[in-house]
């Protein structure tokens, strides 16, 4: 049972959850006027990651995921026979996965528990029908990942696995309301799904994450977050140093992290560094930028063009 001052603080926190939020792509139909009965699908959608592993991962007495968000904002779920038969699935590919750990961690005479840090059960493939019927449709796409060990560019990790590639785009093309959401700590590899034409980064935001895509939905909050990463293909990713190697990583970028690397060799990925749309449009009116010894300042009039009210991030590049 939650306290009094852990109600107060959920309280608070909830109406700034859509600021870390990123809308990657947007063709008009979100927001939705009202509750309705929605088809959700998708690993993220009862199985919400609220936080990453090992100190990523925080204990707490409540926890809306998405489905219950969903429910609580008066929408009907209408895809309950799809969920159940995902929750067989990725509950005999847990077992699988652990049994397999205990065998490599045998293998090599070392302790289970310190074999098995950071190391995360992959998205299995899975093949479900989909017969739920709905006013709009979603495909919460999730992905955990901590410290300890590197993501992968396999499928189920930093690419998609063949079953939700597939479920993606059956939905995208039946419906005429659908969102692609990603409730993933980092990037996954989108090169396969942009037909989409609303794709939503909605992140791991802790205990009240189902809330917060409900209010989004809704309209009740816009998300206004930017990119802090760059997102790109898996064909894309640099090849530079020793990623996802069984040993140490040794980092040899040096300064070609991320969008120095794509701006220097003259590639633009899916969504850069920095990225970020809103249900409503601004416009940002270089004032003035002065250099007064070591100290930028610049000045910028933000006007919100749009009918719905919103924040935008100010964002300030330098090159030396």
């Amino acid at each position: 049972m939650t306290t009094e001052y852990e109600r107060e603080h959920l309280a608070r926190l909830r109406p700034h959850l859509a600021e870390c939020t990123v809308l990657l792509k947007s063709d008009g139909s979100f927001p939705l006027a009202e509750p309705c009965r929605i088809a959700a699908y998708g690993s993220g959608v009862r199985c919400t990651v609220k936080g990453g592993t090992g100190s990523g991962e925080v204990n707490s007495r409540v926890f809306i995921t998405v489905e219950e968000g969903l429910k609580n904002a008066g929408f009907t779920v209408t895809s309950s026979e799809w969920l159940d038969g995902y929750d067989i699935i990725r509950a005999e590919a847990k077992k699988a996965f652990i049994k397999r750990l205990q065998a490599e961690a045998k293998a090599a005479k070392v302790n289970y528990i310190f074999y098995s840090m950071g190391k995360v059960v992959p998205e299995p493939e899975y093949s479900l029908p989909m017969k739920a019927e709905g006013d709009t449709a979603i495909y919460v796409l999730s992905r955990i990942s901590g410290e300890g060990n590197d993501r992968t560019t396999d499928q189920g990790d930093f690419r998609l696995t063949s079953g939700e590639k597939r479920d993606i785009l059956f939905l995208n093309r039946r419906y005429k309301k659908f969102m692609l959401v990603l409730n993933t700590g980092g990037p996954v590899d989108l090169s396969e799904v942009q037909e989409v034409g609303n794709i939503l980064v909605l992140s791991q935001l802790g205990v009240e994450t189902g809330s917060a895509l409900a209010d989004i939905l809704l309209g009740l909050e816009n998300p206004s977050g930017k990119l802090a990463t760059t997102w790109c293909s898996s064909d894309e990713i640099p090849a530079i140093g020793e990623f996802g190697e069984p040993e140490d990583t040794r980092y040899r970028e040096g300064v070609y992290v991320g969008y120095r690397y794509f701006c220097s060799v003259g590639e633009r990925p899916l969504y850069p560094f920095g990225f970020g749309l809103s249900y409503t449009e601004f416009d940002l009116k270089n004032e003035n930028v002065a250099l007064i010894g070591s100290i930028v300042t610049a000045s910028v009039t933000v006007t919100n063009k749009g009918s719905r009210p919103g924040k935008e991030v100010v964002q300030l590049y330098l090159a030396a």
